[in-house]
Protein backbone atom coordinates (compact mmCIF):
# COMPACT_ATOMS: atom_id res chain seq x y z
CA UNK A 1 0.00 0.00 0.00
CA UNK A 2 1.39 3.06 -1.17
CA UNK A 3 2.46 5.33 2.06
CA UNK A 4 0.58 8.47 2.82
CA UNK A 5 2.19 11.96 2.39
CA UNK A 6 2.54 12.74 6.02
CA UNK A 7 4.32 9.30 6.14
CA UNK A 8 6.56 10.10 3.11
CA UNK A 9 7.83 12.86 4.40
CA UNK A 10 8.54 11.76 7.92
CA UNK A 11 11.06 9.12 6.89
CA UNK A 12 12.37 11.66 4.06
CA UNK A 13 12.96 14.77 6.50
CA UNK A 14 15.34 12.29 8.33
CA UNK A 15 17.73 12.03 5.29
CA UNK A 16 17.45 15.51 4.22
CA UNK A 17 18.46 16.94 7.43
CA UNK A 18 21.82 14.83 6.39
CA UNK A 19 22.31 16.48 3.04
CA UNK A 20 24.88 18.90 2.63
CA UNK A 21 22.00 21.22 0.06
CA UNK A 22 19.00 22.45 1.13
CA UNK A 23 15.45 20.62 0.60
CA UNK A 24 12.37 22.04 0.26
CA UNK A 25 9.02 20.47 -0.01
CA UNK A 26 5.90 22.20 -1.78
CA UNK A 27 2.69 21.62 -2.15
CA UNK A 28 0.81 22.19 -5.60
CA UNK A 29 -2.26 24.70 -4.69
CA UNK A 30 -4.39 25.91 -7.52
CA UNK A 31 -3.47 29.55 -5.65
CA UNK A 32 -0.21 29.04 -3.87
CA UNK A 33 2.59 27.04 -4.18
CA UNK A 34 3.02 26.61 -0.35
CA UNK A 35 5.91 25.27 1.68
CA UNK A 36 5.42 22.49 3.67
CA UNK A 37 9.06 21.33 4.47
CA UNK A 38 12.53 23.21 4.43
CA UNK A 39 15.70 21.37 5.53
CA UNK A 40 16.95 23.45 8.82
CA UNK A 41 20.16 24.58 7.26
CA UNK A 42 18.08 26.24 4.64
CA UNK A 43 15.46 27.83 8.01
CA UNK A 44 18.87 29.45 9.43
CA UNK A 45 20.36 30.72 5.79
CA UNK A 46 16.77 32.24 5.38
CA UNK A 47 16.73 33.51 8.94
CA UNK A 48 12.96 32.15 9.49
CA UNK A 49 10.52 29.32 10.34
CA UNK A 50 8.90 26.76 8.51
CA UNK A 51 5.78 28.22 10.21
CA UNK A 52 6.33 31.88 9.03
CA UNK A 53 7.07 30.15 5.16
CA UNK A 54 4.35 28.39 5.09
CA UNK A 55 2.13 31.69 6.27
CA UNK A 56 3.77 33.63 3.24
CA UNK A 57 2.85 31.57 0.58
CA UNK A 58 3.63 32.82 -2.66
CA UNK A 59 5.25 35.85 -1.05
CA UNK A 60 7.75 33.00 -0.12
CA UNK A 61 9.27 33.47 -3.20
CA UNK A 62 8.91 37.27 -3.69
CA UNK A 63 10.59 38.19 -0.52
CA UNK A 64 13.75 35.67 -0.90
CA UNK A 65 14.57 34.89 -4.64
CA UNK A 66 15.45 36.82 -7.74
CA UNK A 67 12.34 36.41 -10.11
CA UNK A 68 13.80 37.61 -13.37
CA UNK A 69 14.33 34.31 -14.28
CA UNK A 70 11.14 32.64 -13.44
CA UNK A 71 8.69 32.35 -16.66
CA UNK A 72 11.05 30.39 -18.23
CA UNK A 73 10.86 28.12 -14.66
CA UNK A 74 7.33 27.54 -14.73
CA UNK A 75 7.11 26.87 -17.76
CA UNK A 76 9.15 23.56 -17.16
CA UNK A 77 7.83 22.82 -13.80
CA UNK A 78 4.38 23.04 -16.17
CA UNK A 79 5.69 20.38 -18.48
CA UNK A 80 7.28 18.28 -15.46
CA UNK A 81 3.30 18.16 -13.55
CA UNK A 82 1.69 17.38 -16.90
CA UNK A 83 4.37 14.43 -17.66
CA UNK A 84 3.79 13.12 -14.43
CA UNK A 85 6.64 11.14 -14.36
CA UNK A 86 8.36 10.84 -10.55
CA UNK A 87 11.65 10.06 -12.05
CA UNK A 88 12.03 13.02 -14.00
CA UNK A 89 14.32 16.17 -12.79
CA UNK A 90 15.06 19.51 -14.08
CA UNK A 91 17.95 21.54 -13.25
CA UNK A 92 18.34 25.73 -12.63
CA UNK A 93 20.12 28.32 -11.61
CA UNK A 94 18.53 30.68 -8.62
CA UNK A 95 19.27 33.43 -6.41
CA UNK A 96 18.44 33.63 -2.74
CA UNK A 97 18.65 35.79 -0.75
CA UNK A 98 20.34 34.89 2.84
CA UNK A 99 19.87 36.56 6.13
CA UNK A 100 23.21 37.93 6.54
CA UNK A 101 23.75 38.87 2.85
CA UNK A 102 23.21 41.88 0.96
CA UNK A 103 23.73 40.30 -2.21
CA UNK A 104 22.29 37.62 -4.16
CA UNK A 105 23.67 33.62 -3.45
CA UNK A 106 23.70 31.83 -6.64
CA UNK A 107 22.51 27.87 -5.91
CA UNK A 108 22.17 25.18 -8.24
CA UNK A 109 18.61 23.49 -7.87
CA UNK A 110 16.69 20.01 -9.11
CA UNK A 111 12.97 19.67 -8.78
CA UNK A 112 10.96 16.57 -9.22
CA UNK A 113 7.28 15.06 -8.00
CA UNK A 114 7.74 14.39 -4.73
CA UNK A 115 4.14 12.51 -3.91
CA UNK A 116 1.16 11.82 -6.40
CA UNK A 117 -2.39 11.16 -5.55
CA UNK A 118 -4.18 7.95 -5.97
CA UNK A 119 -4.74 9.37 -9.70
CA UNK A 120 -1.19 9.99 -10.39
CA UNK A 121 -1.87 13.89 -10.01
CA UNK A 122 1.04 15.47 -8.32
CA UNK A 123 0.40 16.88 -4.89
CA UNK A 124 4.11 17.82 -3.56
CA UNK A 125 7.25 18.75 -5.63
CA UNK A 126 10.98 18.30 -4.03
CA UNK A 127 13.60 20.48 -4.63
CA UNK A 128 17.28 20.27 -3.77
CA UNK A 129 19.83 23.41 -4.09
CA UNK A 130 23.32 23.92 -3.52
CA UNK A 131 24.80 27.20 -2.98
CA UNK A 132 27.77 28.06 -6.11
CA UNK A 133 29.12 31.77 -4.53
CA UNK A 134 32.14 29.78 -3.53
CA UNK A 135 32.85 28.43 -7.21
CA UNK A 136 33.52 31.71 -8.55
CA UNK A 137 33.46 30.35 -12.21
CA UNK A 138 30.37 29.20 -12.26
CA UNK A 139 28.59 31.91 -10.38
CA UNK A 140 29.76 34.36 -13.17
CA UNK A 141 28.73 32.05 -16.26
CA UNK A 142 25.39 32.02 -14.25
CA UNK A 143 25.23 35.95 -14.32
CA UNK A 144 26.31 36.08 -18.18
CA UNK A 145 23.40 33.37 -18.73
CA UNK A 146 20.88 35.05 -16.57
CA UNK A 147 22.08 38.55 -18.12
CA UNK A 148 22.15 36.65 -21.71
CA UNK A 149 18.44 35.29 -21.20
CA UNK A 150 17.02 38.71 -20.11
CA UNK A 151 18.47 40.29 -23.33
CA UNK A 152 17.02 37.62 -25.67
CA UNK A 153 12.84 37.88 -23.95
CA UNK A 154 13.51 41.94 -23.97
CA UNK A 155 14.93 42.15 -27.64
CA UNK A 156 13.18 39.17 -29.21
CA UNK A 157 10.43 41.67 -31.15
CA UNK A 158 13.05 43.72 -32.49
CA UNK A 159 14.73 41.05 -33.59
CA UNK A 160 11.85 39.25 -35.23
CA UNK A 161 11.38 42.86 -37.50
CA UNK A 162 14.52 41.93 -39.97
CA UNK A 163 14.39 40.09 -42.65
CA UNK A 164 16.50 36.76 -43.52
CA UNK A 165 19.16 39.02 -45.44
CA UNK A 166 19.43 41.48 -42.73
CA UNK A 167 20.10 38.55 -40.39
CA UNK A 168 22.70 37.66 -42.45
CA UNK A 169 24.57 40.93 -42.80
CA UNK A 170 24.21 41.17 -38.59
CA UNK A 171 25.83 38.16 -38.51
CA UNK A 172 28.67 38.60 -41.22
CA UNK A 173 28.99 42.19 -39.29
CA UNK A 174 29.39 40.50 -35.63
CA UNK A 175 31.95 38.38 -37.22
CA UNK A 176 33.96 41.20 -38.19
CA UNK A 177 33.31 41.43 -41.89
CA UNK A 178 33.75 44.49 -43.51
CA UNK A 179 31.00 45.80 -45.72
CA UNK A 180 33.23 45.25 -49.18
CA UNK A 181 33.91 41.18 -47.93
CA UNK A 182 30.15 41.10 -46.90
CA UNK A 183 29.53 42.17 -50.51
CA UNK A 184 31.66 40.04 -52.12
CA UNK A 185 30.02 36.87 -49.64
CA UNK A 186 26.21 38.06 -50.41
CA UNK A 187 26.87 39.02 -53.83
CA UNK A 188 24.97 41.95 -53.40
CA UNK A 189 26.42 45.65 -53.94
CA UNK A 190 28.01 47.31 -50.96
CA UNK A 191 25.83 50.16 -51.09
CA UNK A 192 23.49 47.63 -50.72
CA UNK A 193 25.21 46.20 -47.68
CA UNK A 194 25.93 49.58 -45.85
CA UNK A 195 21.61 49.97 -46.40
CA UNK A 196 21.11 47.08 -44.44
CA UNK A 197 23.26 48.10 -41.89
CA UNK A 198 21.37 51.37 -41.77
CA UNK A 199 18.62 49.69 -41.29
CA UNK A 200 19.13 47.23 -38.78
CA UNK A 201 21.13 49.93 -36.69
CA UNK A 202 17.65 51.95 -36.72
CA UNK A 203 15.36 48.53 -35.60
CA UNK A 204 17.31 47.31 -32.85
CA UNK A 205 18.48 50.75 -31.71
CA UNK A 206 21.85 49.76 -31.96
CA UNK A 207 25.09 51.57 -33.14
CA UNK A 208 28.56 49.35 -32.39
CA UNK A 209 29.88 46.11 -33.90
CA UNK A 210 29.96 45.11 -30.22
CA UNK A 211 26.01 45.61 -30.10
CA UNK A 212 25.70 43.52 -33.73
CA UNK A 213 27.67 40.69 -31.77
CA UNK A 214 25.63 40.62 -28.61
CA UNK A 215 22.40 40.37 -31.02
CA UNK A 216 24.43 37.72 -32.97
CA UNK A 217 25.08 35.57 -29.82
CA UNK A 218 21.70 35.84 -27.97
CA UNK A 219 20.32 34.75 -30.97
CA UNK A 220 22.91 31.78 -32.38
CA UNK A 221 23.52 33.69 -35.90
CA UNK A 222 27.17 32.85 -34.55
Amino acid sequence: MEKSFEEKLAAFSICAELMPGVVVIHELNPDSFQTVYMSSRGLEQLGVTLEALSEMGPKYHERFFNNEDMEDFMVKLRKLLQNRDPSETFTFFQQVKFKDREDWVWHIASIRIFHQNPEGVPTHVVTVAFPVNRMKHIQNKAERLLAENKFFKENLGKFLSLGNRAKEVLRLVALGKSSGEIAHELNISTDTVNTHRKNIKKKLGISSTYEFTEYAHAYDLI
